[in-house]
């Protein structure tokens, strides 16, 4: 509400949302409003950010659905996960992208939004209406789901708390088409704060190109489509796999539909049927991993 009437606050509750305490503090966190010791903001490993780049079609185009609310987030997922993969591989803290979501997520049926709000469509959501915060943060083993994953709000790198020397300390690392004319890495781009990096990298390219550039604060992708060919090891690829699998929450609810909710799928590019429904049955009932 206060930036649709662009009004600042000067009193902030934390009322309802879907990550108990850890969502709380990460609301807060996007909102610039969580006091964080400073350590926070200079993390050992630095950070990666990208351009997430969503087309106007996917936001604007059509009527408000249950299918193009899927759609739009379902775009951004597959993004998010190649970034945390990348991230995973360099041990830099995925500076998470604004989340543009058409519908509202809610405890009930509704028809996308809560009804007498000012909400506009599409509009930025918080975390918790996508991702599973709290599994992110504590849930999962690194001996069964290989190492955690840090992640910071989409606000952070605007935050005033954030350092000088690690703002200043950015590559930008503009992907380009590996046969393309131009499309190499040389030292006189680095000296002008940006490289150029071929889609569709290995493990090893990634390893040889930024090992050079640990001492680097931020680095800043141009795009994650296409950026990463995926894990060597295959046991390590499938422990990824099984992290992302429950990083994602579900959206609800669909009306008049007992269940109503609808899980969201990471790899929903990887079924060619996968469509938006709730479960037909309470035997279907359960997220995609289970």
């Amino acid at each position: 509400m206060p930036q649709q009437l662009k009004l600042e606050p000067y009193a902030v509750h934390t009322t309802f949302q879907f990550a108990g305490s850890d969502g709380k503090r990460h609301r807060l966190r996007e909102a610039m409003l969580f006091y964080d010791q400073p350590a926070y903001y200079d993390t050992p490993g630095g950070f990666l950010s990208f351009k997430p780049g969503i087309p106007k079609s996917l936001l604007l185009d059509g009527p408000h659905t249950l299918q193009s609310h899927f759609s739009l987030v379902n775009y951004q997922l597959r993004q998010i996960r190649t970034a945390l993969a990348v991230a995973c591989l360099l041990n830099r803290t995925l500076v998470m992208p604004p989340l543009w979501c058409r519908f509202e997520r809610m405890w009930f049926g509704h028809p996308g939004i809560l009804e007498g709000t000012l909400t506009k469509q599409p509009f930025v959501c918080p975390m918790d209406h996508l991702f599973e915060i709290h599994t992110m943060l504590h849930g999962l083993s690194e001996e069964e789901f290989g190492p955690q994953i840090h992640f910071r709000e989409y606000s952070f790198l605007q935050n005033p708390s954030v350092p000088k020397h690690v703002k200043e300390s950015l590559l930008n690392v503009q992907l380009c088409d590996a046969h393309s004319k131009g499309c190499n890495i040389s030292d006189g781009t680095t000296s002008r704060g940006f490289i150029q990096f071929p889609r569709n990298s290995t493990e090893q390219m990634y390893m040889q190109v930024f090992s050079q550039y640990k001492d680097i604060k931020v680095l800043h992708f141009s795009s994650m489509a296409n950026a990463f060919q995926g894990f060597n090891d295959e046991a390590r690829e499938v422990k990824f796999r099984n992290r992302m699998k429950r990083y994602v929450g579900m959206w609800c609810c669909v009306e008049n539909r007992d269940p109503g909710h609808i899980y969201y799928d990471i790899y929903w590019d990887e079924k060619p049927e996968w469509k938006p429904e709730p479960p037909r049955t309470s035997q279907d009932d359960h997220p995609p991993w289970d």
